[in-house]
């Protein structure tokens, strides 16, 4: 190469000293035939300035959306930090329900950046800004197998019918199993989303019994179907005889297969984002899950939205899932009709009143507190009476 540029430069002069078109194209045929190079190539090697070429100079659009970013900073802290996906739905609705309850006191213009921002902009204006909640995964545990007459069975990813509920446990135990600890039983809904936990000393029969007998009375519609894992929790007597007088469909995952289970394992991750892995064993610690779950269970069912998976295809040993738009679980419940109307109208009147962002701090507040807080409010009451 060394020797192609001296000679490309000898050549050079040479071809710009030539004045008639015929010597140009003798030296051309010369510079080709030793070089090899393609004829237009030699062209521009020959006709080429020797001043050094300046690189040029990218023009950047004036950046846009600047206005808004306090607003959409505090709509993201509401919605718990999600994705750009879930968030730009909800961006402009949100920020009405803020404005209602006089958080944020935003112009005309920056209302109109909300309602014009795409979804790709939200998406980088949102990776600029870092999220303060540490994302845990949770660790794997290996399931064990429990004689049980309870089928075998699971829902299809496209069940219709709201009412087919997905049950865990999750332990808080540090790691260490010896001992009594307290449990949460989390139950999901499969078609609309909605999700309620509870905890319980132990994970034994009975204390999951009370558990599961408080969450069904509670929740907002009819329930047809029971799914659970090989648990001893879920496969005891007590479990069984309440689910056959609730007239439920009871079956049960394959064994090692936690992703029959799918839906309630993803609200398995937020218990243990928002509790973490600590041990918790005593009186205090399972009051303060309770008041935990009481406000986890208003904010994950009324106010943060959630995708649903609405179609799912298989093309070239790749399935393309496409996903609804993100709503929270009362609206999916709400279009599906299984609501009475009292519920309907407690339900959303309960929704409309909800400031999200200072639920969410509350939230954080009380997670923050731990179970010390508990126990010193409880010597403080029983030092009063």
């Amino acid at each position: 190469m060394n020797s192609r540029r001296e000679y490309i430069r000898a050549m050079k002069d040479r071809y710009r000293a030539a004045k008639a078109k015929k010597d140009k194209s003798r030296l051309l045929d010369e510079v080709v035939a030793v070089t090899g190079y393609h004829r237009k190539y030699a062209i521009r090697l020959l006709g080429a300035s020797d001043k050094p070429i300046r690189p040029r100079k990218r023009r950047r659009r004036k950046r846009r959306y600047t206005k808004c970013l306090s607003v959409i900073a505090l709509c993201w802290e509401a919605l718990d930090y999600c994705c750009a996906e879930r968030l730009h739905p909800r961006l402009v609705p949100l920020t009405e329900q803020l404005i209602r309850h006089r958080v944020v006191y935003p112009d005309r213009e920056v209302l109109d950046e909300l309602e014009t921002i795409s979804l790709s902009t939200l998406a980088r204006r949102l990776r600029e800004m870092p999220s303060p909640k540490a994302r845990m995964v949770p660790r794997p545990r290996a399931g064990s197998l429990i004689k049980s007459k309870v089928p075998i069975g699971r829902y299809e990813w496209d069940e219709a019918r709201p009412g087919a509920l997905e049950a865990d446990v999750v332990e808080h135990n540090g790691g260490v199993v010896s001992g009594q600890y307290v449990c949460t039983l989390s139950v999901t809904d499969v078609v609309t989303g909605w999700s309620q936990r509870r905890a319980a000393r132990g994970r034994g029969q009975a204390g999951i019994h009370e558990a599961l007998s408080l969450i069904l009375d509670q929740w907002p519609y009819p329930c047809w179907g029971l799914h659970a894992d090989n648990g001893s929790e879920f496969l005891a007597g007590h479990v069984q005889r309440f689910v056959a007088q609730r007239g439920l469909d009871h079956t049960r995952s394959r064994p090692y297969k936690k992703n029959d289970s799918a839906h309630v394992e993803q609200r398995n991750r937020f218990v243990r984002e928002m509790v973490g892995y600590d041990r918790y064993d005593t009186p205090e610690a399972l009051q303060w899950l309770n008041k935990v779950y009481e406000l986890m269970d208003l904010y994950a069912n009324l106010v943060l939205p959630t995708m649903k998976l609405v179609d799912k295809k298989r093309s070239k040993g790749k399935v393309r899932k496409t996903y609804d738009i993100p709503r929270p679980p009362l609206d999916r419940a709400i279009d599906h009709g299984v609501i009475s109307r009292a519920d309907q109208a407690r339900l959303e009147s309960m929704a409309a009143e909800i400031n999200p962002l200072e639920l969410h701090r509350e939230l954080e507040r009380l997670i923050r507190q731990g179970p010390e807080g508990v126990g010193d409010h409880l010597k403080a009451a029983a030092g009063a009476r």
